[in-house]
Order: structure tokens, then sequence, then C-alpha cells
């Protein structure tokens, strides 16, 4: 295939609007020095030694930011309103925008403020939050209630006598759990098949196709499903206790069920899972680490074997061409993995009775039977607490993928479970899943789900939807990301609590659903832009050699004679200050 040289145009606007979101200010209307009046709201004369200016982007992005260092307390920027009243402002009940504070931040507790003229839209007394990260950009949220003003005046800042911050992308967000899914545009599902660069992503999510709802077309259930993921996973019904409960005897009834759900809708199928420790063949083993099964004489290592071995050719010739991907082995890595610390390349496997029985060589074994009952289909290993880098079982993981890659084992994709809670550390996870790329495997968000501390609490429920947010971010960045998968539909179905789905109980989306909604939307949206342009006649009079970055402004390739920018792999870079798309 030849790979094409293309550019991303781009279009800034003061404001440009989606159903559910506007965006206020993005500073690219205003000139570099530009002068931003502050105003201290309790003085009488309105002045304040706090400044702020128009530069540009602390992190070296291209692009203008709003600089701001505070000087006295109660005082905020005033930017002009343009194209929009207070009283449509009211319509919207968040507010979010992006926030870098340097490194020099001394207090991560700050009071977020925002008003129109006189009347605050966010003013809670005392409400001193943390504001995420320093030296990076992040995303923060607040609701905002209705303002009675004839003002064009917005005001937005921190309350600090000493606060220096950097703000861009200043948005409204309606949080309103109305939708119409019949409407394509409207879902999940429909932005994520519009996207292809860098490459194209899975949304999914895990059913239970015992239940009778999830697989009645006309149910709501069902029809949250199909219409908003492209990709399912059965939570229960491929494991090996169901297809397999007595020896020799399969039971396909559910998992076909979901199967055929998938095929009429046009969705891709995950899977899960081939061999786990827990929810295992109960006539193996009672827990999943005795080998206590055959009338409880056990088996020993041939035996076994040949038990995994039937097992998965028949689960996989029988679904051969119908399932995309396979959780091979899961949750294979031992909870304890210090010993990192004073052997960083090594790991330690969870003592299941398939480890014990057999040794570790279960793992090389399992991939080679699947692949050889379905050669077509990817291949992953997947497991929980290994989603952040530095963290223990995360170097171990990493370092078992590469031991099965090294000994020519068919691995072809890494999965993370993902099971978090709230303030989620996306550079970390990034950090993590980005070196994978070097492996030669894909990655996938498996079974993705984030609690909150309290049940119903709003303002927790925004902060989860900016950390699905982000993590989506992430998965969008990197051609070797496939899926994005969710554990699970409604909340009151979870196995984890409180509150970690993108649904309520009514099939009602929260804002987390938004979120990834308006985030795929952008995407796509950037997506369409793209033209081709012909090399030589857009470029001649530029030096014959440039610097590569990738997208998050990493170096690539120092140097490179502009003639072989399209031997790059496929991927989108920034050339000369423009994005390239390599494909």
């Amino acid at each position: 295939m030849n790979k094409t040289f293309i550019t991303l145009l781009c279009a800034a606007a003061t404001m440009t609007a989606t159903a559910d979101e506007i965006t206020l200010f993005d500073f690219e209307d205003f000139n570099l020095g530009d002068a931003v009046a502050m105003r201290d709201y309790y003085s009488e004369d309105g002045t304040t030694p706090s400044k702020a200016e128009i530069t540009s982007d602390p992190s070296g992005k291209a692009g203008k930011v709003l600089h701001v260092k505070n000087g006295s307390w109660n005082t905020l920027a005033e930017l002009p309103l343009q194209g929009i009243t207070a009283e449509e402002i009211s319509e919207y009940d968040l507010i979010t925008f992006d926030l870098y504070r340097p490194d020099s931040e001394t207090d991560d507790y700050r009071q977020f403020r925002c008003g129109i003229g006189d009347g605050f839209l966010h003013d809670v007394e005392n409400e001193f939050l943390h504001q995420g990260a320093k030296g990076q950009w992040v995303k923060r949220t607040y609701s905002i209630s209705p303002v009675s003003s004839t003002s064009d005046k917005f005001y937005i800042g921190f309350n600090s006598v000493d606060m220096e911050y950097y703000l861009d992308n200043i948005r409204l967000v309606s949080s309103s759990d109305d939708y119409d899914m019949n409407n394509p545009e409207e879902t999940l599902r429909y932005h994520a098949d519009r996207i292809t660069v860098p490459a194209k992503i899975g949304i999914g999510c895990a059913v239970p196709a015992w239940n009778d709802e999830v697989v009645n077309d006309n149910n709501i259930a069902a029809q949250t499903i199909y219409n908003n993921f492209n990709i399912v996973v059965g939570e229960n019904q491929m494991k090996p206790a169901y297809l397999q409960p007595k020896k020799g005897e399969f039971s396909w009834w559910d998992a076909d069920r979901l199967v055929n759900l998938a095929q009429r809708h046009d969705m891709e199928v995950r899977g899960h899972t081939l061999v786990w420790h827990s929810q295992t063949l109960p006539w193996v083993t009672s827990d999943g680490y005795k080998n206590d099964g055959n009338g409880g004489k056990g088996y020993n290592r041939e035996e076994l074997l040949q038990i995994l071995k039937d097992h998965i050719t028949t689960v996989m010739t029988h679904y051969k061409g119908k399932i995309r991907e396979w959780d091979v082995v899961n949750e294979c890595l031992d909870d304890n993995q210090s010993i990192v610390y004073s052997q960083p390349t090594k790991y330690n496997l969870r003592n299941s009775v398939w480890k014990t029985v057999i040794g570790e060589d279960y793992l090389d074994s399992a991939f080679v039977y699947a692949h050889r009952a379905d050669p077509d289909a990817i291949l992953y290993i997947n497991d929980y607490g290994a989603d952040f880098k530095g963290d223990a079982k995360s170097e171990a993981y990493y370092n078992l993928v590469k031991r099965l890659l090294k000994s020519n084992i068919p691995v072809q994709g890494v999965g993370f479970q993902c099971h978090l809670g709230l303030g989620v550390d996306a550079s970390k996870f990034e950090n993590n899943v980005k070196r994978y790329a070097d492996l030669g495997v894909e990655v996938s968000l498996t079974e993705l789900d984030i609690t909150t501390w309290n049940a119903g609490d709003y303002e927790q429920h925004i902060r989860q939807g900016e950390d699905y947010r982000a993590l989506l971010e992430v998965a969008l960045k990197y051609k070797h990301i496939r899926n994005f998968v969710v554990w699970g539909v409604t909340d009151d179905k979870s196995w984890r609590s409180p509150d970690p789905l993108l649904f309520k109980s009514n099939y009602k989306p929260k804002y987390a659903f938004f979120a990834l909604r308006n985030t795929l939307e952008e995407w796509a949206d950037r997506a369409a832009g793209i033209e081709d342009i012909e090399v030589d006649e857009q470029l001649p009079e530029l030096s014959p050699y440039v610097d590569v970055y990738d997208i998050t402004g990493r170096l690539v390739k120092q140097q490179l004679e502009r003639e072989q920018i399209n031997s790059l792999d496929p991927g989108l870079y920034i050339i000369d200050r423009k994005k390239i798309l390599i494909r």
C-alpha cells in the first residue's frame, strides 16, 4: 500500500458549537502580547496588581493561551463575550477548560470562580480543590448556575494572592441526560466509526448475554448497546466454567446469542477468556488453585496440557471467523511483584492450578494452541493493576510480554483492564502503553470502569467524565491502541460501586458519556478536514531537511531528508509546524 502524505487543515473561531458544548474562548483571535484586564471584585476602584496577557503555549505546542499572575485576592480575568448572552449561557450547567500550572506553583489547592458582570456562575464558599498535575495541561470542570445579567463581561480565574496559571479552550457543556439514540450523530458509535486517524478505534462494552433484554433488539438495553458500541465482549458467558461446565460437554447458548447480536448489528466481538484461574473448568479445580479434580486425584502435567488444548481448540473452532480477538490468558500475574525492585527484568506468576501443575510454559502452550485453532484471530494477554508505568506490576507485565515475544509465542495484543477510581493519571497510563508499540503488539483498554466516592454525587460524575475523556484521548493518539472497552453498560449492573459506568440504571447517559462522545466527535471532525497535498508543489522553497515530531511534540527524526518523509511509519506527525499524516 502506498503511503499518502497529507496535512490536517484546522480552522479556529471565537465560538464553535455542538449540540451539548460551545467554546467561549480559545484565544486564537487575540494577538500575542495583548493585555487582558483583571478585576478585583471588592476593590472600590477595581484596580489590582494582578496581570494577564495572551502568550504562546507554555508546553511548546502551537496556539495562544491566557497567562495570569495573581497579585491580590478576589481578582479574575475579564474577557468580552461575543455572540452569546448570559441568558444563553444559563442553558448550560458546566464550564470546562484547560489549565496549565508551572512547576513553580506553590499550592495545589485553589478556589475557582467565574461569572458574568456582578453575578457569579460558580462561587462555592471555601471550595479549595486540588487542581491536578503541574507542568502539563489538565482539564478542569465545574458546575455553573444561571445568573441575571445584561453584562457582556465574562470573568474567570482562581481566588489567590500568588497563583500563576494558563487557561485555554474555555467551554460550556450541557450535562443533560437526554439524548436520541436513534439519531446516529448523538451516539458514541457514529463518531467512533468515522475515526481513521491515526487508526480505527473500537468503542465497546461488556454484555451480560444471559439477560434476555440485552439480546432483544426491541429492548432499550440492546438498543443502547448496538447504537453506541461497535465491539462487545461477554461479561461471563465465554469463560471456561460457562462454556464447558462438565468435561467434554459444551454449552454455547448464551455466548452464541451475543455473537448473533453482534452479527445482526455489524459489531465485532472480543472473546473473554480461554485460560483463567477464576471461573475456570470446575471439574479441574475447585478454587482455581488446587489440583483436586478427577474425583480428587487431580491431573498430571500431560493430562492438564491435553485438557487445555482440547478446550481452547474446541472453543476457537466453534467461533472461528466470528470473533476478532481473544483474551487467551487472563490475570496470570501475581499481585506481589516486588521482585522487579531487585531484578528489574523479572516477574512473578500467580500460582494457579495451571502454573503449579504444568509450569510457566502453560502460557506458551495456550497461545500456540489458540493460534493453531484460528490463525486469523488476534491473541491477547490480559491483566489488572498493570496500568501505570513505574508500578511494580506494570513493569512485571511488560517483562512478561517481552519474554513471550522473545520466545516467538504468538502474543499479538496486550490488554489493560483499567479498573480505576477517581483521579486517573492519564500521563502515567500513556507512558506505560505507548512503549508496547515498539514490541509490535496491539494494546486495548479491555475492562474500563472508574468508580466515584459517593453514589449519585454530581460533582464526582463530572470528575469521572474527565478521567474517561483523558484516557480516551490517550487511546486516540496512538495507532497501536485498538479498543476502548467499558466493563458494563449501567451502574446498577456493574460488579463495582459506586457509579462506575456511562449510563444510569434507567439507561440515561451520564456526564462521562457526553465527555466521550464529544471527544470522539472532535477527533472525527478533525480527520474529516484532511486534504491531500503534493509535497513537491507545496514545499519547494523549504529546507531539504526537516525535524519530525510526534503529535505530542516529542522528536522522532532529526534532519530527515524531505524526500524521505514518505518513508516514515504510518501515523500523525508535526513537520514544518504542520500536522502531517502518513498513511
